[in-house]
């Protein structure tokens, strides 16, 4: 009888063992993925595609953009790829921002051409023939202010910080002193808080070593917060999210220390991060909002940095950033136009926002021209990820396709470990159990 019994006793202990496997190896798989691994990867897939053979990018159908080749490339970096190794035709897209660098005008065209080069580690004080530090601190005021616009001044901290400049802590004190009312910042002094903006002022802010428990900070934080839509995105002049307010904003958020998708930032159940997630098309590329597919390739250049919750400049990391799967695209485009907005002076710098009807959706610009909205503003669409300099130490590391990566803090190990130990005692037992009723 004994005999008889020892079959079902083994054969217990072993599906005991088989289900431990089955419900345990799945878990251990997913330890420490990041949730916006794969929309990054097929965002860099996109992009890829959008990119000429001049080496710049475009938007489909459409020749190189300098001011979306610039975007490119810091959206490129902040996922861990290296953007000289982005070829098309033997060029990169460095060599096409280099051979349009002296036609640069715009305080905002140097400011962003300083970012992208300082974030790949190529030197912005000769470039293209040009130092682009030495005309950003050319353009700032004994009393720190940088050019004539809030944005302006936003994006000259974040370029000299990239760059490794020291920012002078009256540069720091005037922004802050920009401040509105309801908390948050506008592109000039004259002009109402939007989201974008904001969340480009707190990357200033942050890079100019303003304290995350300033009260100017918390200001901010808290018109983001009332700026924040049912579905978990940021709006501007609409009741319905989009994906350059959003981006910006959370990279604003980013660039203080806290989580854009933790608890704190949903919204109708729904983070930033989520409403991002939601407007990634089967190609991989982002639409503008629900409503508006327009200038896909800028959208997607701008979502990349948001989804990685990095804040510009990249080489400044205020919090560790999240993890996540990061092969590239491609980009297309000059995008043209700047968001539904206030007048602002020929003189000064437009913003760097998709241009947008009445109905607030965005537009292009005529083929071959650009709008002053489209060249300027370095504010306007982009709001969250800071360069990297030739140190740079803080970019994630690229993920290569099928892989995954585990948390940086010490939960997902100390998990996995757990889960490990249990299962190496459980089959530990089940040897001797077996052993024994064999013998």
């Amino acid at each position: 009888m004994k005999k008889k019994q020892k079959a079902p006793v083994i054969l217990i202990l072993l599906m005991a063992v088989v289900a431990l496997t089955l419900t345990t190896l799945p878990a251990l798989s997913g330890i420490g993925v990041s949730a916006s691994g794969a929309e990054v990867r097929k965002a860099l897939d996109y992009l890829r595609g959008r990119q000429n053979s001049d080496g710049g990018f475009a938007e489909p159908d459409r020749s190189s953009s300098e001011q979306l080749t610039a975007w490119a490339i810091v959206a490129i970096k902040s996922a861990g790829e290296e953007p000289a190794s982005w070829r098309k035709s033997g060029k990169s897209p460095l060599d096409y921002l280099s051979a349009k660098a002296g036609g640069w005008s715009k305080l905002t065209d140097v400011e962003r051409g300083c970012l992208a080069v300082a974030s790949v580690g190529a030197d912005p004080r000769s470039f293209g023939g040009r130092d682009l530090v030495g005309e950003i601190k050319t353009r700032m005021a004994p009393d720190g202010h940088i050019g004539d616009m809030i944005n302006e001044h936003c994006w000259g901290l974040i370029a000299l910080k990239a760059a490794g400049e020291a920012v002078p802590e009256s540069s720091r004190t005037w922004l802050c002193a920009r401040q509105n009312v309801d908390g948050g910042f506008g592109f000039s002094d004259d002009t109402a808080s939007d989201p974008d903006d904001t969340g480009a002022a707190l990357q200033a802010l942050m890079a100019a070593g303003e304290s995350r428990e300033s009260s100017t900070v918390d200001r901010a934080l808290k018109y983001l917060k009332f700026c924040q839509a049912s579905d978990g995105g940021f709006c501007w002049h609409s009741a319905v999210s989009n994906v350059a307010s959003t981006a910006w904003a959370v990279q604003g958020i980013a660039a203080t220390g806290q989580d854009p998708g933790s608890d704190s930032w949903k919204k109708g159940g729904k983070t930033p991060l989520d409403y991002l997630a939601s407007m990634q098309q089967a190609d991989g590329h982002i639409r503008y909002m629900e409503d508006s597919d327009s200038q896909p390739t800028w959208m997607t250049a701008e979502a990349i940095p948001a989804l990685l919750k990095r804040p510009y400049p990249l080489n400044f990391n205020p919090a560790p950033p999240s993890k996540i799967e990061t092969p590239a695209q491609d980009t297309d485009g000059d995008p043209a136009a700047t968001r539904d907005q206030p007048p602002q002076p020929e003189s000064t710098v437009t913003d760097d926002r998709p241009e947008t009807t009445t109905s607030g959706e965005p537009q292009e610009a005529p083929r071959g021209e650009t709008t002053s909205s489209e060249e300027g503003n370095t504010t306007g669409t982009q709001s969250g990820t800071e360069l990297t300099m030739k140190s740079n130490g803080n970019t994630n590391p690229s993920i290569k396709s099928g892989q995954r990566v585990l948390a940086r803090g010490g939960s997902g190990l100390l998990a996995f470990l757990i889960v490990c130990g249990a299962y190496l005692v459980l089959l530990s037992a089940s040897y001797f159990g077996l052993n024994h009723l064999l013998r």
